[in-house]
């Protein structure tokens, strides 16, 4: 009775974590998936909207249009998007009180930010005009900044969670050790009724040793199952969605700052220009035509920058033909960029002048087409990382039946067990 005891004492605590395994590993895939990720994804997009609205009002001044029109559809459409991902991002971080007064203040700059547009257009075209837009640029800025200051502390978080206790390998540790002691246990009641009642092998402890066993084993692949899901969806998976939305950041950054630089004549800005994503932050160095191609078969990316961050060990064909569109594109934006610095009047313009066509053209070779023809290939890429992302987030919250199968399990064990027991007793009484 005293080793039927024992092996029950022992279960229990295999059984508590064989249920608790299963339980926080897909509570925590849960949250990631749910909660903290679209969190941190909602600042880039917030950034990435932001500065596309940016890029329309410097596309309107310079073309001539602004005074006339204002800013466009397309800024009111992307300020529309910064504030829903703001919204979002305020709700999903409500448990934070150090990020929601962050993001309060951002709104607080968006509202300044907008103010300043529209006072921009007031001033027609003289100087006041351009001044309001570069002061609201520069606003713009500060929110993307503050915007990426908390994406890095919500990936700091995101590290945390998916690296906590009950969802690493090390889970496995005083579970295999706790079952360890128990099948034991079960071994040493085998051979205590071989030599007690002289009886070769006994059925049901030998069931139960077996079923012990693969309750191990199955619990500890999960676990590290579990882990290297979360490693993926959780890990990997983000930091190239981020860097891909930071791309798309900057190729609106480009469009703009050059958009600016022709609208002023080449006055430099009030704020540090290390604020904004410039094309050395999408690729450094630009790999050549022939690179690109070489990477659309296959091969890893041999160059750095966001979209290398993007494409890192990454096997998918689709991200990868994705990737090596957004490059070619943004070759094209930048020798368009070139032009079209070459041919900006040294005063500046602000009524369609020289270089306009060249940054506001939707055709391939023009900066705003190229632009877009990247915006376009790196959205591509964004469809296929979530979709990767999503599956192993799937896969990490999936219990593998432990939810289930480790109970059951487990009373198996404790009935096989006290039955093989029992039957030698019994078998042992009448005897007598």
């Amino acid at each position: 009775m005293a080793l039927a005891l024992l092996v029950v004492l022992t279960l229990v605590p295999v059984f508590t974590l064989s249920v608790l395994i299963a339980d926080r590993s897909e509570a925590t895939a849960a949250e990631l998936k749910d909660r903290r990720i679209p969190g941190v994804l909602a600042l880039d997009q917030a950034a990435a909207a932001l500065t596309e609205a940016d890029r329309a009002t410097a596309t309107s001044l310079v073309s001539g249009a602004f005074s006339l029109t204002g800013p466009g559809q397309d800024y009111q459409d992307a300020v529309k998007r910064a504030n829903q991902f703001l919204t979002l991002a305020a709700d999903l971080h409500r448990g934070d009180s150090a990020a929601r007064a962050r993001l309060t203040g951002v709104n607080a700059l968006m509202v300044e930010y907008t103010i300043m547009v529209g006072l921009a257009q007031t001033g027609g075209d003289g100087p006041l005009s351009l001044a309001n837009v570069f002061y609201a640029s520069d606003l713009r800025r500060s929110i993307v900044t503050n915007l990426y200051e908390q994406r890095r502390e919500d990936l700091a978080d995101i590290r945390a969670a998916r690296s906590t206790w009950w969802v690493g390998t090390y889970v496995a540790v005083p579970f295999g050790a706790t079952a360890f002691v128990a099948l034991l246990l079960v071994l040493f009641a085998h051979a205590y009724l071989r030599r007690r009642f002289r009886r070769r092998t006994s059925p049901p402890l030998l069931l139960a040793t077996a079923a012990l066993a693969a309750l191990i084993a199955w619990t500890v692949l999960h676990a590290q199952s579990t882990h290297d899901r979360l490693a993926e969806g959780a890990g990997r998976r983000v930091v190239e969605q981020s860097a891909l939305w930071q791309a798309r950041t900057a190729v609106h950054e480009v469009v703009g700052t050059a958009a600016l630089d022709i609208a002023s004549g080449g006055v430099r800005r009030a704020t540090d220009v290390k604020a904004g994503l410039t094309l050395r932050d999408l690729v450094d160095p630009l790999p050549s035509a022939a690179e690109i191609d070489v990477m659309r078969g296959g091969a890893d990316p041999r160059f750095g920058g966001l979209i290398a961050t993007a494409l890192a060990e990454d096997r998918s064909w689709a991200l990868r033909e994705a990737g090596a569109r957004a490059l070619t594109a943004v070759t094209a934006l930048r020798t368009a960029a070139e032009r079209v610095r070459a041919q900006a009047p040294p005063g500046g313009t602000r009524d369609g002048g020289p270089g306009t066509e060249l940054l506001t053209g939707r055709d391939s070779d023009r900066m705003s087409g190229a632009a877009d023809d990247a915006q376009t290939a790196l959205t591509d890429a964004l469809i296929v990382v979530r979709r990767a992302g999503d599956a192993a987030l799937a896969e990490a919250a999936d219990d593998g039946g432990l939810t289930l199968g480790g109970p059951v399990t487990c009373v198996a064990v404790l009935v096989l067990t006290l039955a093989g027991l029992l039957i030698r007793r019994f078998e042992y009484g009448r005897l007598r």
